[in-house]
């Protein structure tokens, strides 16, 4: 059953080595390399989203990758949110490096 309260971040979708067709849903330029479902965690904990994992689900596209899942709640857009928590996992590495 679809939840309307919730959505669903894949990892691939703002993975900046994913092509439109492998599933990347923003610009290759705004998408993050190689994200990682704790980054994606802690930014929509920050973003106040109510992240939930699910680290033993694949994405149906590339099923063996088993790349896991982060379900949030849906208080914008799916691109906005996408756009939001690549744009802080890039400022969150920016300070690491």
């Amino acid at each position: 059953m679809k939840d309307e309260k919730r959505t669903i971040i894949w990892p691939s979708y703002i993975d900046s080595n994913k092509t439109k067709s492998e599933g990347r849903k923003i610009s290759k330029k705004q998408a993050v390399n190689t994200p990682k479902i704790r980054e994606i965690t802690q930014a929509a904990k920050k973003l106040g989203l109510n992240p939930s994992v699910e680290k033993y689900k694949s994405y149906p596209p590339s099923w063996w990758e088993g790349s896991g899942r982060v379900i949030v709640d849906k208080k914008m857009s799916k691109t906005e949110v996408l756009i939001k928590i690549s744009n802080l996992i890039n400022g969150s590495r920016a300070q690491k490096g």
